[in-house]
């Protein structure tokens, strides 16, 4: 499919995010600002939710069924908004903020920045992720359609043993089964492609415009360069569909910044009534702590992370406010508690990621200095933003938003630890919520250094606005425009050309391909022809040949690197070239299902972290073309599908 011919599926996905969850929030009273932002997450909260509940019931993930669930939802906070109101429509409040042409404008820009790098980046609609754990993500969205079952409990069922499965939060992956659902006309690649398109070109610059609507109520110009700012971040939201390739924390990520403008308002840190009623930005925010716990967990704790941080300029303020000495002692002394309890919490929640692999890349110096520029390795220094970070981080302080500082201190504090910090106790304790990993603290840092590097454009634009303003209305409108285009290439054409680049190679598919090369793809999709629906088909998937479940719609022994530990698995695997000497070859065999082996070859997973000999364990895959046990089917170049005959097949 091209570009023009998934247009219907982008529409989809948009009105899939933001139509279910929209009217969940309209009737219960949300509006305009409070209700763009809303939108998205109590769609995916939902749908998590409900995945879950569904899966202990028995009831099918299909969209006939999901739909009456949202559709209930919406009647009983209309219902219940009229009984607690007295109203069927709610009471416009005038300080509610809204969509000035500056917003719309800012929006715009970064809608058309972001979609731009991300066409270029994926290239086709079709084309796959050659990462690590592309299969994971893609099949598990086919194991959702395939067994009517969304539920975070049970998606780790596609590469456990059968009736094993343990919880790994499944948001991005009920959200895309849901548009494959909708839109069946659609490859599956091409629907996640495009859902995660839609998530990053309009979740995230929306959520990031509204945060800046709120810290700089009276900057139109604020909001117009947000939207140039959006989208001139390598790490989000390119980052992390390039490495990893992390689908479930890039859609937590894209709920962080309306997470951060909740909490802000919640914490009067703004003007709170510019998002409606308390009640209803708490329900908000309740279902954003949902979707981004669903989605992946660690962004929660980001998020609480800033909570803990915004509560300081309260104590603060209170210390102030009152002149009792014990009164004082009791806020300090609750402020202490408050943080040491959240320590021990990070702690105890983030060993899960105490095993990750992942260790440090740089020096201390050249590490502070990837925090201000943004970049990490060999990668261009986005000097621009690193500029307007540092003079974000002058206005912030002389406009008393000290507090946001600290924000973006504690994240450029974590990448710090991540990218020097030796392996040890300090490291996995600091680290462990976000897996040791570098990049996802690169990622997590964006928004923070995002809203500073705004309010250094803005400061250095109020300087030029003043001295041209007299001159001329013309000019000063002129000036404005060659502005916004300085910005926009000063941004994009440094750093970001290199990540666009970077990005494509992950995407692109051809011979020189990273896992899965042009011809294992055109042979995978001659499957649906050759393979029958309930064969299973043995691949090692270290060579791609396990997206032979999310490209052709048949089931797979291996769906992903980590493979399944049942005995008659393993066996198949490290010994199917055996299989007519080996009787427990062929009981293994048949207890599989295997029916039919896509040989691509035995190929070095070298990445630039992981250096895997990938033939381990797939012993039973090599040399295929001498053993009896297999007949070969089609070809294309030297790429075989076989067919298993040995065991009385």
């Amino acid at each position: 499919m091209t570009w023009f011919e998934v247009i219907p599926v982008a529409m989809l996905a948009l009105l899939i995010i933001f139509v279910p969850g929209g009217l969940i929030a309209a009737a219960a009273g949300a509006r305009r600002l409070l209700l763009a932002i809303a939108a998205p997450a109590v769609t995916v909260a939902v749908l998590a939710v409900t995945a879950i509940v569904f899966g202990f019931v028995g009831v099918p993930w299909r969209i006939p069924f999901v739909a009456s669930v949202f559709i209930g939802l919406a009647l009983v906070m209309w219902l219940a908004r009229r009984l607690l109101t007295r109203t069927w429509v709610p009471r416009s409040a005038t300080r509610l903020a809204g969509f000035s042409p500056a917003f719309v404008t800012g929006f715009v820009i970064a809608v058309v920045i972001i979609t731009v790098q991300i066409g270029f980046a994926i290239g086709e609609p079709g084309n796959v992720s050659q990462t690590y754990d592309a299969p994971f993500h893609l099949n598990g969205v086919r194991f959702i359609i395939d067994t009517a079952n969304g539920s975070s409990l049970n998606l780790t069922g596609l590469i456990l043993p059968p009736s094993r499965s343990t919880f790994y939060p499944a948001a991005w992956h009920d959200l895309v089964s849901i548009v494959a659902m909708a839109a069946p006309w659609a490859g599956l690649i091409s629907v996640a492609n495009v859902t995660n398109l839609v998530i990053a070109a309009v979740v995230w610059p929306l959520g990031a415009l509204s945060l800046v609507r709120l810290l700089a109520p009276t900057r139109p110009s604020a909001l117009v360069i947000a939207g140039v700012a959006a989208a001139a971040f390598p790490a989000f939201p390119l980052g992390m569909l390039d490495y990893g390739v992390l689908f479930s924390y890039f859609l937590s990520l894209a709920f962080l910044p309306a997470g951060l403008a909740l909490g802000v308002s919640l914490f009067r840190l703004v003007d709170g009534r510019r998002l409606g009623p308390a009640t209803l930005q708490i329900l908000s925010l309740a279902c954003v702590v949902v979707a981004m716990g669903l989605s992946q967990p660690s962004v929660v704790f980001g998020l609480g992370l800033f909570g803990v941080i915004a509560l300081i300029p309260l104590c603060v303020r209170a210390v102030r406010a009152t002149s009792r000495t014990w009164i004082r002692v009791s806020l300090i002394v609750g402020m202490v508690v408050v943080g040491v309890g959240f320590a021990l919490v990070w702690r105890r929640i983030g060993s899960f990621g105490y095993t990750a692999p992942w260790n440090r890349y740089g020096s201390v110096p050249e590490v502070l200095l990837d925090t201000f520029a943004l970049s990490r390795g060999d990668r261009p220094l986005a000097v621009v933003i690193a500029v307007l970070i540092l003079v974000g981080i002058v206005v912030a302080i002389r406009t008393k938003r000290w507090w946001f500082v600290l924000m973006w201190a504690a994240a450029a504090g974590l990448f710090v630890l991540g990218g020097a910090l030796p392996s040890g106790d300090l490291r996995n304790i600091a680290l462990g919520m976000f897996y040791k990993d570098v990049p996802r603290l690169e990622a997590f840092l964006v928004l923070p250094a995002f809203v500073l590097a705004v309010w250094g454009a803005d400061a250095v634009w109020r300087v030029v606005a003043r001295r041209i303003k007299p001159v001329s209305r013309v000019a000063f409108v002129a000036v404005a425009a060659s502005g916004i285009v300085i910005m926009i290439a000063s941004t994009q054409l440094t750093a970001m050309t290199y990540a666009v680049a970077h990005a494509a190679n992950a995407y692109r598919l051809d011979d020189r391909s990273r896992i899965l090369d042009d011809d294992e793809y055109a042979l995978i999709e001659r499957l649906r022809d050759e393979v029958g629906d309930e064969a299973v088909i043995v691949g090692n998937p270290w060579t791609g040949t396990s997206w032979a479940m999310a490209l052709a719609d048949r089931e797979v022994l291996n769906p992903h690197f980590n493979t399944s530990h049942a005995p008659a698995h393993e066996l198949v695997n490290a010994e199917l070239n055996d299989a007519v000497s080996d009787p427990s070859v062929c009981a293994a065999i048949r207890k599989t299902g295997a029916r039919y082996v896509l040989d691509f070859g035995a190929d070095r997973f070298a990445g630039s972290r992981l250096d895997v000999k990938t033939w381990i364990g797939f012993e039973g895959l090599l040399d295929l073309a001498e053993s009896d046990a297999v007949e070969e089917v089609d070809r294309e170049g030297d790429k075989v599908l076989y067919r298993i005959v040995a065991c009385g097949l």
